[in-house]
């Protein structure tokens, strides 16, 4: 048993990378083999975080929805598919607006936040051309506890143009070092020349709405 653990604890965090990175490239191209869209139907308050509140609130109807580990309420704009239990993803009608959340696990913590938010960022890079990186804070609370952040942006042919597009990536590992730590991502894009809007009106209520579950 002893050396079993020992294996494992090798290749976990090969194999967890390689997931997560799998599993936001599939997110970039918008599709998933496993996954159904719901409209969404259901209004409830999104609840308040320690996420910084944007300077204009929207008032759109917000819908809940339960993850895997987790909470959030999303407006009732976006739209919602889903891959098993590992991966949501939130589109506006054009599909240029996205916010994905990937979810593996992650025993005791193996893999940090900080790495998992690099391996966000290389899989944005893959999707993007003339990447640069953009000024954000290191950090961000979301849902009561300090997430790893890093943006870039670059240009992405979409609807046979080529569109600036800035991404945001968000990474903690929930509950931290046990044997049911998960590693949770969060990945958000827009187009730059309306990416301030967007922050406005889906990503922040969005962020401020998460919460995790026990």
């Amino acid at each position: 048993m002893l050396t079993r653990l020992k294996h494992i604890s090798r290749w976990t965090p090969l194999a967890l990378c390689s997931l997560l990175c799998a599993a936001l490239l599939v997110a970039c191209g918008g599709t998933t083999g496993s996954s159904t869209s719901t409209t969404s139907s259901t209004s409830t308050t999104s609840s308040a975080s320690t996420v910084p509140p944007s300077s204009t609130s929207t008032s759109a109807s917000m819908t809940a929805l339960a993850g895997n580990g987790f909470t959030i309420s999303y407006p009732q704009g976006l739209q919602l598919s889903r891959s098993g239990s590992r991966l949501i993803i939130l589109t506006d009608s054009t599909g240029m607006i996205k916010m994905t959340i990937a979810i593996v696990l992650n025993p005791n913590g193996v893999i940090s936040a900080d790495s998992l938010v690099n391996t966000a960022i290389k899989a944005q890079k893959v999707r993007l051309k003339n990447v640069q990186t953009e000024s954000v804070p290191p950090t961000v609370t979301v849902g009561g506890a300090s997430w790893s952040q890093q943006s870039v942006s670059g240009t992405q042919r979409l609807n046979a143009a080529n569109v600036a597009i800035q991404s945001v990536a968000l990474a903690n590992v929930h509950p931290g070092n046990t044997l049911t730590s998960k590693s949770y991502t969060i990945v958000y894009s827009a187009p730059k020349s309306m990416f301030s809007q967007a922050n406005t009106t889906f990503f922040q209520p969005i962020l401020q709405s998460f919460k995790f579950q026990p």
